[in-house]
């Protein structure tokens, strides 16, 4: 009984050894079809170890039904929270983006239109600047060469008469009655030009100053430019050139302008 007992298990070792090494299983299947030939018993016949080595065979290639790691589900669980809190934070980015690139677009347009402004403001200024001073040059040369009267008068009809090639009617300035030279006497006139355009030159004489000369003529702002208005409050531009203090405004409808030589 011991001889055939050891005979078959002999037998049964050299018949699994052989499907083992036929089959090529890997470490781990072997472990269990191992396993699975233990429970079994060495003592079962010959006649049933085919099929129990197909058994083992079939049980040891099953992969393994593992539990996942713990850290492995809190890292998934970690990197989906991570996932999904990303997502409001990425809007806010783009939101905050889309805002400062807004504001930088408003600030850049509102520094544009005030340099602008600002371009055209200083334009014009030096446009009026650049047309009062040849105004004023063109005015105190006529001043400095004192021509002769082409007529005598103190009275303003009389001038009025004289200059009937104007296309406007001479006036009294308030301008010159308020500003102390009430003490003026009309002397006479004639006829000059300023910029181009026929003008009337009327001289005063005063009382211990020097002779004080007004010119006349219509006012053309495309001509000489913007100029101050005295019905609305607006204060003469002075200027010096050649010796001689120039004031320039409008009044009436009239471009005036008074040269005195500086004492």
């Amino acid at each position: 009984m011991t001889k055939k007992h050891d005979a078959t298990d002999s037998n049964f070792r050299q018949s699994v050894k052989q499907y083992v090494e036929a089959q090529q299983l890997s470490e781990q299947a072997l472990t269990r079809m191992q396993a699975l030939l233990m429970s079994a018993g060495a003592n079962t016949d010959e006649s049933k170890v085919e099929a129990l080595l197909e058994e083992s065979y079939r049980a040891a290639k099953q992969p393994l039904q593992t539990e996942p790691d713990a850290d492995s589900v809190e890292d998934a669980s970690l990197l989906a929270n991570t996932s999904q809190t990303r997502k409001p934070i990425i809007k806010l980015i783009y939101a905050l983006a889309a805002s400062v690139f807004v504001l930088v677009a408003a600030f850049q347009l509102y520094s544009y239109n005030q340099m602008q402004q600002l371009i055209n403001s200083g334009s014009n200024k030096l446009v009026m600047t650049s047309i009062s001073w040849k105004i004023a040059d063109e005015v105190a040369r006529n001043h400095v060469k004192m021509k002769p009267l082409e007529v005598q008068t103190q009275q303003l009809t009389q001038l009025r008469d004289y200059f009937s090639q104007l296309d406007f009617t001479p006036v009294n300035s308030s301008f010159l009655t308020n500003s102390g030279d009430n003490d003026s006497k009309m002397l006479g006139g004639r006829y000059c030009s300023i910029q181009g355009l026929t003008a009337a030159q009327i001289r005063f004489s005063q009382k211990d100053k020097q002779p004080i000369t007004l010119y006349e003529v219509q006012y053309d702002p495309s001509l000489y430019g913007k100029q101050p208005i005295l019905e609305q409050g607006d204060k003469p531009t002075e200027l010096i050139v050649r010796g001689v203090a120039v004031s320039i405004w409008v009044e009436k409808g009239l471009l005036m302008a008074t040269a005195r030589s500086i004492d």
